[in-house]
């Protein structure tokens, strides 16, 4: 029993002793110093929304091509006898470049031209005849008449009027067989007169000649080749201007006009361009309007390529701002407008873009300051320090 107690009061004591201990551990701990939360401001670089009259221009690029190309060949078949151009050549125009075995042609002429003679040879042979013909006609029948005027007192002078009035039908028979054969004759004559012109063609036509002055561009045919009619045989360019061949949106073809002068730039530096061709209704595939610019060739080659600055619409009073001011989500723009310190996510409607500036059309005013670069890190109503940039579009 005593020693039961003694074990109680022992326990007694370790717990009594253990809460004074854990007391007087919480009543000697360190106090804790005071905390003070500064804030720390994000600093950003801004700009000035700026207003003023913009130009803005499209760059392009195109290949230079020859102003004239000619995919020439022959327009009768033969044998080719004569090759005289090579590639690269300057010809002038109406020179000889190739030339066919001519002598069917030769002998299609000539006898073309040997049926002709014959022809007219009968037509006049012929008129001749009708001639002779109507003035035989005529004298049988002023023999006819004066013997119808004799009466007719005897049986012989009814016979010689019987003779007369035949003699004048066979007069009259022969001058309308002749007169025929002269119409017939004038026709044939017209049909052997184009077929000799033909003729005097195809002879021509075995002779290929330059159309305009220019340069070799491609031969395609050996001597000995037998060659067929529109096989193509040389190519022709004409390069004293080159064009350059563009395809524009509806808005830019509205602002361009014809004879207006471009600046292309070019390998050797920038040269001006004329606007020679504009098509006004757009391409039903591509919904662009084709344009064509010309040139002078000297010191280039087709095959350059020309980047030619086009104008767009122009602005009297465009609000400009950097194009790394914006932020896009979900196909709208947005950009952080400065306001008392803080920024105010703003969304806005946007144009053009020229030379790194955003053209904005709508939600923002001039003067206004606008977060310029690194804004997707970026959140409404944050408090900002501001670093001023000097940029000027």
């Amino acid at each position: 029993m005593a020693s039961v107690r003694r074990r109680f009061l022992l326990t007694l004591l370790i717990l009594v002793l253990t809460i004074v201990a854990v007391f007087g551990l919480v009543k000697t701990r360190p106090r804790p110093q005071a905390e003070f939360s500064a804030v720390v401001l994000s600093r950003v670089e801004v700009i000035e929304a700026v207003q003023r009259a913009l130009q803005p221009q499209l760059q392009l690029t195109g290949m230079l091509q020859p102003w004239q190309l000619a995919r020439l060949g022959f327009e009768v078949k033969g044998e080719l006898l004569e090759r005289r151009v090579e590639p690269g050549q300057r010809v002038r125009q109406g020179e000889l470049l190739l030339r066919l075995d001519d002598a069917d042609y030769r002998d299609a002429l000539t006898e073309a031209r040997a049926q002709l003679r014959e022809t007219r040879a009968g037509i006049e042979r012929d008129q001749r005849l009708l001639k002779l013909a109507q003035q035989q006609r005529q004298l049988a029948e002023r023999e006819f008449k004066r013997l119808e005027r004799l009466g007719q007192d005897s049986l012989a002078s009814g016979s010689t009027r019987d003779s007369a009035r035949q003699q004048l039908l066979k007069l009259e028979s022969d001058a309308v067989r002749l007169s025929f054969g002269i119409d017939s004759g004038t026709a044939r004559l017209a049909k052997q007169q184009a077929a000799a012109a033909r003729a005097e063609r195809n002879l021509q036509r075995s002779q290929l000649l330059a159309p305009f002055d220019g340069r070799v561009n491609r031969v395609e045919v050996e001597v000995g080749d037998y060659l067929q009619p529109a096989s193509l045989v040389v190519e022709l360019i004409r390069d004293d201007y080159l064009e350059l061949s563009l395809e524009v949106s509806t808005d830019i073809a509205a602002v361009l006009r014809l004879g207006q002068s471009l600046a292309v730039e070019l390998p050797d530096g920038p040269r001006q361009a004329e606007l020679v061709a504009l098509q006004p209704v757009p391409d039903a595939r591509t919904h662009t309007h084709p344009i064509r610019l010309k040139l002078p060739g000297a010191g280039l080659l087709p095959g350059m390529l020309g980047r030619v600055a086009l104008p767009l619409r122009s602005y009297s009073d465009a609000i400009l701002v950097p194009v790394s001011a914006l932020l896009r989500e979900a196909g709208q723009a947005w950009l952080f407008v400065v306001n008392e310190g803080r920024l105010e996510r703003r969304a806005v409607e946007v144009g053009i873009v020229d030379q790194g500036w955003q053209l904005i059309e709508a939600g923002l005013q001039p003067g206004e300051l606008v977060v310029a670069r690194d804004v997707e890190v970026l959140s409404d109503g944050l408090a900002v320090e501001t670093e001023r940039l000097e940029l000027a579009p």
